[in-house]
């Protein structure tokens, strides 16, 4: 063979070579230019994110003056025990109050943990009166200077409906700190 056949098999071998090259290479620059783009896609939502985290740093430091407040006087409307006796005294003027007649009241107190610091107590209250003397009641529950949330009404409309006054059934939830 002479040089000029050795370098045509050169030539033939470099172009070899190089097809080979890049037929393995172009596979693998396609998932690097990908995974660049899911990398930079990445990182722009994680200076969003940031930029949320730090607004949101900022409005809890803001909340946090306020909310102390607003921790104390939702603690002075939760008493220190149960006291059914007050609570139900108090039920009893915010019906005769809005002219409603409480008929009856039955109340179910959970197993307070050791470590709970709120507990909540579960009541049934059976109630005479008109539809807007119920709303009057209702609203003076939610002002009541003990927190408690009414979670049902029943209606209960029958034979015994006497100059509009209706018997309702309603469940409140009521809250206490600590230990009965």
């Amino acid at each position: 063979m002479n040089k000029s056949g050795l370098s045509v098999i050169s030539l033939i071998l470099f172009i070899l070579a190089f097809a080979g090259a890049w037929f393995y290479v172009k596979p693998e620059w396609e998932t690097v230019s990908a995974m660049q783009q899911t990398r930079d896609s990445l990182r722009e939502e994680r200076d969003s994110t940031n930029a949320q985290l730090v607004q949101l740093q900022q409005l809890q430091q803001e909340l946090s003056t306020a909310s102390e407040v607003s921790q104390e006087t939702s603690l002075a409307a939760i008493p220190e025990t149960f006291n059914q006796d007050e609570l139900l005294r108090e039920l009893s003027a915010l019906a005769l109050s809005e002219d409603m007649v409480l008929n009856s009241l039955n109340f179910s107190i959970p197993e307070v943990s050791g470590g709970a610091e709120i507990a909540s107590a579960q009541l049934n209250l059976n109630v005479t009166g008109s539809q807007s003397n119920l709303i009057d009641f209702l609203r003076a529950i939610e002002t009541s200077s003990r927190k408690m949330l009414v979670r049902s009404i029943t209606v209960q409309l029958g034979e015994s409906v006497l100059g509009g006054r209706v018997n309702f059934n309603l469940s409140v939830e009521t809250y206490f700190q600590g230990a009965i």
